[in-house]
């Protein structure tokens, strides 16, 4: 008799992943509601002190410098703009309501907190382009000066006992389908 497989995508990307988020806090070359736009490049001088610093910007909730959320674990420019991730801190009353606003779709948006270092202003459109900026904190805000600007990703967390379930529900099918 030949063995029957039922074969489902199943991965787990991280163990004990809750409160995981990432998205892009700025992306380049796009009008902002502050007539403001973030030319690549403009943060490459800021990330690289924070790297050599080992440390990154602030996590903080609507840009309030009383109320850290979390850590920014990885920033990086790449081609669409500042690629943020970052673990919000859960087991604390604001981390916890922003991962549950986030995992409702409730809040998406990003925002940064910088210092202009270098930009240039059109006379005509009053727009300004931000070449270097010193770079001090990204917040999840509700409206993002930048629509772009938003979270992608939230990770859930699954614990060892969900994650056992669900391996014996396979284990079960699988014997099942061998019968």
């Amino acid at each position: 008799m030949q063995a029957k497989y039922l074969t489902r995508p199943f991965q787990v990307k991280e163990w004990g992943a809750g409160g995981i988020i990432a998205g892009y806090a700025s992306v380049f070359d796009e009008l902002d509601a502050q007539s403001d736009v973030v030319a690549k490049g403009a943060f490459t001088k800021s990330l690289s002190k924070y790297q050599q610093s080992k440390n990154n910007p602030a996590m903080l909730w609507m840009h309030d410098t009383a109320e850290p959320i979390g850590v920014w674990t990885q920033m990086k420019e790449d081609m669409h703009g500042l690629y943020v991730e970052g673990k919000l801190a859960i087991k604390t009353q604001n981390g916890a309501d922003a991962y549950e606003l986030l995992k409702l779709g409730a809040i998406t948006g990003l925002s940064i907190g910088y210092t202009a270092i270098k930009s240039t202003k059109d006379s005509k459109t009053k727009i300004r382009t931000l070449t270097e900026v010193e770079l001090f904190e990204v917040s999840l805000v509700t409206f993002p000066a930048n629509v772009l600007a938003r979270i992608h990703t939230v990770k859930t967390e699954i614990n060892h006992n969900e994650l056992q379930a669900i391996v014996m529900r396979l284990k079960n099918t699988a014997s099942y389908l061998q019968k």
